[in-house]
């Protein structure tokens, strides 16, 4: 079950009482057998059979084992507890300010966002807290199936959303429709029986979950909690403001984060009265200000409006609520610090046994913005959708921080601390400064970067020897007609230079394969099976899946350019919004489909690609193809399932040799004569590119070539030799 989208009336209805029944869930703990039955399946038949077996399985797996309620009712918040960077006697003196960060936010990272905020409050002398209520609930599920829930399951299908939705949800089915029509119809492949188990299980955790939050005793020391949300933390955030508002009517509820950008913050304020204030934008350059003003006028209802400086920054709602636009912080370089030592006090707080990460990444920012997206919008991409522009801080300042922040939460001078930077794109300039900076400091680092695929060798090097382990550079496609239609600036075997240099250096790369684009064709696709044939060497997509428009998005902005038709939020907001209308539910979407005026590329078509993608990600780890220099010629390495041979080590004839070695970056037929160091005949050249595209060890692209081994630049010559061999020389020869 769940292996397609493909279900039987059977397994629809067995799913669906395993989804929203509690009895039923128990029933099948109690006697497998006895349950189908009662649901009104044969487990004797081949179909039940088939269901019981599976059933039989996962519980045998452990996967059926209760959920601790009781540790949703003792939450441990750390960050209000002496064990974080106050004493109780702190606390007590005067009000404080909390930001409250809820499911399904990361676990193996802290929140750069409010620790930020709770940074630029501590230069001016006003405490605050990090409560990381996020650690209370993994903890509580399990950090396994939240990361399932809040990382792994589709964007889309607002799956961690629906989880917090609460009261008559769909009418009075208890979750039906949204399992049937979202998770059965649209995710199939994500809806197998122990996942379905497990969300009715976690489903019943959720309000219980919130009520002990909101009545915890910790309260009474704020009268200011701050919000974040992104992504899928919307409705947790949003049903923990109403319980807490009920409960301490004296805290003023404030709210920010990517969920909050444009119309969808004012959505949020006008659907739900328990948000006081709304922030839009980078707040950290103001947020003090607003406390302190905020507290000086006595929290009365209304002073913002009554205030020359926030009026001229707000959107007034009724009852003295409001959106405040912060805009952009004036300088990357005046930005504080971020403190994260409540993540950290969090989680050495956790109770023995505790699923939660032990190993954890130390977020930093260097830029905001987009260099690229100021020239050239990705055509599908969402991000930076108020704030474009593109600013970073100096070498100097990124460095200092960048080692303080692995002085304070590094595991120690002996081990790499794992650096997570959440820029959206290198800043080049970097290359000159910051990254020799690194490389030649005494930090251990592993760092997470993005940037754009056309990066040179040298330039991926440096990367490498400023601990750059792993790249995100944005390939999405193989079609060069699909990328320029992207308007990614890459081209297909630019995108696989970058991800066999990556191999060579040892950098994890990720990325994800999109489809489902204005004008695509079957032939944007119809080559990509054997392509991916030839790469199992290098990183394979982690996902394959339809491209979106995303809200900011050129295609959510100016759709008709691109062929589009129609712009509908996706389904599962009618699920999770099911109380508002129509109106409300898109401004506070940011999921949206597209219907063209043209058909896209065919389901067959597509089938084979994400097959292809599949045997790709399941060949990876086994998978070589690797060329060292011996003697006069490369040998090969190849072990590649789909280029079998009776031999996977081989030697290439010195002609191929020059000419894989010329082509390590790829290069025109014109080209590789102009890169061998000796004049040789155009015949002589083509000859020895011909063999080597027969053996797949160098693929085309219209008048471009670009070999595919792995290099061991340790045992190449030192200059490349000449191609002039005996024309009878075969091209392979097997080693003994």
């Amino acid at each position: 079950m769940g292996v397609s989208s493909e279900f039987s009336g059977e397994q629809r209805a067995l799913l669906t009482r395993t989804f929203i029944d509690p009895a039923f869930r128990e029933a099948l703990r109690d006697d497998v057998s006895s349950a189908l039955r009662a649901a009104g399946i044969d487990p004797s038949s081949a179909l039940g059979g088939s269901m019981r077996e599976e059933i039989e399985g996962f519980f045998a797996r452990g996967g059926g084992a209760r959920l601790d309620r009781s540790a949703t009712m003792s939450l441990d918040i750390a960050a209000a507890n002496p064990t974080a960077n106050h004493t109780a006697q702190d606390s007590a003196a005067s009000p404080r300010v909390a930001f409250v960060v809820m499911p399904w936010a990361e676990t193996r990272w802290a929140s750069i966002g409010v620790s930020l905020l709770q940074s630029a409050l501590t230069a001016s002398s006003i405490a605050s807290d990090v409560i990381y209520a996020n650690l209370d609930f993994a903890e509580a599920v399990g950090n396994t199936m939240y990361n399932r829930i809040g990382t792994s399951s589709p964007k889309v299908a607002l799956v961690g959303e629906w989880l917090f939705t609460e009261g008559p949800v769909d009418g009075a089915d208890g979750g039906e429709r949204f399992l049937n029509e979202v998770l059965l119809d649209e995710h199939g492949g994500f809806a197998d029986f122990a996942t379905i188990f497990q969300l009715g299980e976690i489903k019943a955790l959720t309000a219980p979950f919130l009520d002990a939050l909101a009545r915890h005793e910790v309260w009474e020391r704020y009268d200011l909690v701050g919000l974040t949300s992104t992504f899928q933390q919307n409705v947790a955030a949003l049903g923990f403001a109403r319980r807490l508002k009920q409960l301490h009517p004296h805290i003023t509820v404030i709210m920010g984060g990517g969920n909050c950008e444009g119309p969808m913050g004012s959505a949020i304020l006008r659907n739900y009265p328990a948000i006081d204030y709304v922030f839009r934008g980078e707040a950290e350059w103001l947020i003090s200000r607003f406390v302190s003003d905020f507290r000086a006028a006595g929290a009365r209802p209304g002073w913002v409006e009554s205030d020359p400086f926030w009026s001229a920054r707000a959107e007034p709602q009724p009852g003295g609520r409001a959106v405040i636009v912060a805009g952009t912080a004036p300088s990357m370089d005046d930005l504080p610090v971020p403190e994260y030592h409540d993540f950290y006090n969090r989680l050495r707080a956790s109770r023995p046994g505790s699923s939660l990460p032990v190993d954890t990444a130390v977020p930093l920012e260097t830029s905001r913005g987009c260099w690229w997206g100021e020239k050239k919008h990705c055509t599908f991409c969402g991000l930076n959708g108020m704030t474009m522009a593109f600013r970073s801080k100096s070498a100097a300042r990124a460095f200092d921080e960048l080692r303080k922040l692995v002085h304070d939460y590094g595991p120690g001078p002996k081990r790499r601390t794992n650096v997570l930077v959440v820029d959206n794109i290198l800043d080049y300039r970097y290359f000159n400064d910051l990254l020799p900076m690194i490389a030649q400091s005494d930090l251990k680092v592993s760092l997470h970067y993005e940037v754009k695929s056309n990066l040179r060798l040298d330039q991926l090097m440096l990367l490498r020897d400023a601990g750059v382990h792993h790249l995100q550079p944005g390939i999405e496609s193989m079609s060069n007609r699909l990328l320029e239609a992207m308007r990614k600036g890459t081209t297909r075997l630019r995108n696989l230079q970058t991800m066999k240099w990556c191999a060579e250096l040892g950098i994890d790369v990720s990325w994800n394969y999109l489809h489902g684009f204005p004008g695509e064709t079957d032939d944007d696709y119809a080559d990509l099976p054997q392509l991916f044939s030839l790469v199992p060497h290098m990183s394979p997509p982690e996902h394959v899946g339809p491209a979106r428009a995303d809200r900011f998005s050129p295609f959510y902005e100016s759709g008709a350019d691109f062929g589009i038709v129609e712009l509908t939020h996706e389904r599962a907001y009618d699920h999770v919004y099911a109380d508002l209308p129509s109106a409300e539910r898109r401004d506070i979407a940011y999921f949206f489909r597209m219907r063209c005026d043209e058909p896209l590329a065919s389901e067959p078509v597509l089938a084979a690609m994400s097959a292809a993608a599949e045997r790709w990600r399941q060949d990876h780890a086994e998978a070589r193809l690797e060329a060292s220099w011996v003697d006069d010629h490369l040998r090969v390495i190849d072990t590649r399932p789909a280029r079998p041979r009776p031999e996977t080590e081989f030697d290439l004839d010195p002609a191929a040799s020059s000419v894989l070695l010329a082509l390590d970056q790829l290069r025109s037929a014109q080209a590789i004569e102009r890169a061998l160091p000796v004049p040789v005949p155009a015949t002589e050249i083509a000859g020895a590119l011909d063999r080597l595209l027969d053996a797949g060890l160098v693929v085309r692209d219209g008048d471009s070539y670009l070999a595919l081994p792995v290099l061991n630049r340790r045992r190449l010559p030192s200059a490349k030799p000449a191609v002039r061999v005996p024309r009878d020389l075969p091209l392979l020869t097997g080693t003994t």
